[in-house]
């Protein structure tokens, strides 16, 4: 993965992003002084990964440790939990960066070489709605179509819908509410853009059957994680892909399988159009095997990308390396700390978002917008997982 060159540090630097986010970036170092940087941002899970660190900076510190296969062998487990896993794929994140820059490559090219110079990309705006009505979200929606040029935007705007905890008058109220904000956003684009909707498992299986129907009505292109997949059977989850297929919607989906034969499982119970694994769980090379899996048999590949700017610089060169990627998802406008860290955006023209020219993932995170994570964790760094427009999903 990296060369042979000992470690001088590892340091993890936390953004206070907003009430709803934290993310977490980590720095690996070189005795040269060289960089390598990855993104550990993992909902509920900052306490745990910064003691981590703290424990890896003391192996670091404590010796001659080349690389980052010894860092990563400290914290394999039998069973890994989301934090530690996000810490794994962090690791593997800034050892090919730093790779990268020590040959003074675009990252792409160190992960196969790119196949595109710019790749296709829709816009998450969920967390970036402060006014959570029809009307806001229509607002928003047509701000970041315009200066963008994203060809669809994400909402997710059923978050405060739960079938197993509101009664029927309660989830109706929800339900309604949610697909009035979709038809606003379908109305305000019109031929713009596409509408993609994230169902974030919300619905039981009738619900999510309702659901589909009103979407399909409203000319939505995807539809993504409409129920849970311990809820459902591979048959029945197969009826929902139909029954997207009949309203001229894709169904998408996997954005907690974590391995390839995760992946292989889900691709052979047929039940989704797109696949979307999180590269915080799977890692970057894991990651580029299930998403070749998936183009190699017929199912679209992209990313779930709901993070900070480093994990997205990472996941453009992704994108770009891979024959048969679809679309990336980008977390946009959620907050003015994107543009403190990485002041020099990406270019972004007709729905594509320019891949890195500069070595690395194309930029140096600026730390002076960053907090060192072992400085103390901030009150209420905690999961927000049911919160409108917020939390790991949103």
């Amino acid at each position: 993965m990296t060369q042979r060159t000992a470690l001088a540090d590892v340091t993890l630097w936390r953004a206070d992003v907003s009430d709803k986010t934290v993310w977490l970036l980590l720095r690996l170092r070189d005795g040269a002084g060289r960089e390598g940087w990855g993104e550990a941002t993992s909902f509920g899970n900052e306490a745990e990964i910064t003691g981590l660190v703290a424990h890896l900076s003391d192996l670091v510190r404590g010796g001659d440790v080349q690389g980052v296969q010894p860092l990563l062998a400290a914290l394999q487990q039998v069973e890994i939990a989301p934090g530690r896993r996000a810490l794994l794929s962090a690791l593997e994140q800034a050892g090919l960066d730093l790779a990268a820059r020590r040959g003074c490559l675009p990252l792409a090219e160190m992960l196969g070489g790119a196949r595109r110079d710019a790749v296709p990309f829709y816009a998450n705006i969920n967390r970036g709605i402060a006014d959570r009505s029809p009307a806001g979200f229509a607002a928003r929606a047509r701000q970041v179509i315009d200066t963008t040029g994203a060809c669809a935007v994400k909402i997710a705007p059923f978050d405060g819908y739960r079938w197993d905890r509101l009664d029927w008058p309660e989830r109706r109220a929800v339900l309604e509410q949610g697909l009035a904000r979709v038809d606003a956003v379908r109305a305000e684009l019109g031929t713009d853009a596409d509408v993609f909707v994230d169902c974030h498992e919300r619905f039981d299986l009738h619900g999510a059957q309702q659901v589909i129907t009103e979407l399909c009505r409203m000319g939505v292109a995807w539809i993504e994680d409409v129920t849970a997949m311990h809820l459902t059977t591979p048959e029945n989850q197969r009826r929902l892909r139909t029954a997207c297929h009949a309203g001229g919607a894709r169904l998408a989906g996997g954005e907690n399988v974590t391995d390839s034969a995760g992946m292989t499982a889900l691709i052979a119970d047929g039940g989704h159009d797109v696949v979307l694994p999180d590269l915080r769980l799977t890692g970057v090379q894991e990651g580029m095997a299930m998403l070749r899996l998936a183009a190699a048999s017929g199912v679209s590949a992209s990313l779930h990308n709901p993070a900070g700017p480093v994990l997205d610089a990472i996941s453009v060169e992704l994108a770009a390396s891979l024959p048969g990627f679809l679309i990336l998802e980008r977390q946009i406008g959620e907050s003015e700390m994107t543009a403190r860290i990485r002041p020099t955006s990406a270019a972004m023209a007709q729905g594509r978002v320019a891949t890195a020219t500069a070595a690395g993932f194309g930029f140096v995170p600026e730390t002076s917008a960053l907090v060192p994570a072992e400085a103390g964790t901030r009150k209420g760094m905690a999961s927000f997982t049911g919160t409108p427009g917020a939390g790991p999903d949103a």
